[in-house]
């Protein structure tokens, strides 16, 4: 999987895996520390980290793996993650978002969130803020960093501004949904900011349709959905994690990519780029959609020492 054209060596090159302990974020992971000199996995379950941690420290000796747990349902722990990440990295080359879930069942978090939105959404827009200076020192003029966004693109929804959180006809479609096409818009948002008024962005972002894949995402999935998965999807359609890994893989490194931002890709069937939905380009939905997403991180931000006094 490794890009032939990329000839630059790992000494200088640094990597952010979210989800990187498992799936499809451990075979992104996998790969990245081959052309890496540092690598930082990310995930909730401590003894799964360590063990992700040493088998990729033994696939490639020369990259120093670390891992730090987050709970990524929590703004808080973006944020620690974010600041922890900063305080150990002058520059970021690769920033990939693999951590999600897909929760059957309305659950708020301790900052008061409905959990799908702020797992697979909210933290991922969180860290990529918090972490934007130093992806911002890693790009150069003809070599941008490069953020992923793991998700499922290109797939209609509605962002309920009113009721983020769902507390009127929840549904896990409708969560589902939601944070997807949140992702969309903030795909294009981001890349519309960071695009530079002459020449190639230093950074930029693409989000990426995995396929069906046999992942343990579908643990917390309502009982049709995850027999739907394990008894049909899975064994007619499903590939392993590399395969999608793969994909993944060509959109951080190969020159194709260049300069380019705020795409979506597909890699249902094969891999290809996709139409970005017109409402996801709408640039009032771009500015809506940040400005909800920095008042909810300062509003949980806010909440968790208040639920933690308690």
């Amino acid at each position: 999987m490794r890009d032939p054209n990329r000839n630059e060596g790992p000494a200088s090159k640094m990597a952010l895996v979210t989800g990187g302990t498992d799936g499809i974020g451990k075979e992104v992971a996998l790969e990245l520390a081959k052309i890496t000199a540092r690598l930082i996995i990310v995930g909730r379950d401590f003894e799964k980290g360590a063990q992700a941690r040493r088998e990729i420290s033994a696939s490639s000796p020369g990259c120093d793996v670390q891992f730090i747990p987050a709970d990524l349902s929590l703004i808080s722990e973006a944020r620690r993650l974010g600041d922890e990440v900063a305080e150990r990295v002058g520059a970021l080359h690769f920033l990939v978002h693999s951590a999600g879930m897909v929760r059957g069942r309305r659950v708020l978090t301790d900052e008061a969130l409905e959990s799908n939105f702020a797992t697979n959404y909210l933290s991922r827009f969180a860290l990529t803020r918090r972490l934007l200076p130093i992806l911002e020192a890693g790009g150069q003029p003809d070599r941008s960093t490069r953020i992923l966004l793991v998700a499922h693109p290109g797939f209609s929804g509605t962002i309920h501004y009113e009721d983020v959180n769902l507390t009127s006809n929840y549904s896990t479609i409708g969560a589902f949904r939601q944070f997807h096409f949140a992702n969309d818009v903030f795909a294009v948002e981001l890349a519309r900011r960071l695009k530079p008024s002459t020449g190639s962005p230093s950074v930029t972002i693409s989000c990426l349709h995995p396929g069906p894949t046999k992942t343990s995402i579908d643990r917390e999935m309502p009982l049709w959905m995850k027999l739907l998965a394990r008894l049909v999807v899975h064994p007619l359609i499903s590939r392993k994690p590399a395969a999608a890994a793969e994909a993944a893989l060509k959109l951080l490194l190969s020159e194709e990519f260049e300069g380019q931002s705020g795409m979506l890709f597909s890699h249902v069937g094969k891999f290809r780029r996709i139409d970005v939905p017109e409402a996801a380009q709408d640039i009032n939905e771009g500015a809506r959609l940040w400005a909800l997403s920095e008042a909810k991180v300062r509003s949980a931000l806010e909440q968790r020492p208040a639920v933690q006094a308690a």
